[in-house]
């Protein structure tokens, strides 16, 4: 199953690496593909409401911390 972790924020202010997903990288039990495995990682969109994030660019990681719960 792929899994999109994403947030959102109003204040526009993020932190990126590039590229830093040109290759996948595993932290069992989570894989984060490498970009074009499964269309694009480290996808975000701009806009004043949360909304699927679809855009990527330059395979870029944004060091969003996030927690993964399997409830």
């Amino acid at each position: 199953t792929t899994y999109v972790a994403s947030y959102h924020t109003t204040s526009g202010r993020y932190s990126v690496n590039r590229p830093y997903f040109a290759s996948q990288y595993v932290n069992s039990p989570l894989t984060a593909l490498a970009n074009g495995a499964e269309g694009g990682n480290g996808v975000y969109i701009y806009g004043a409401t949360s909304t699927f994030p679809t855009n990527s660019y330059q395979a870029t990681n944004y060091w969003v911390d996030l927690i993964f719960s399997a409830d």
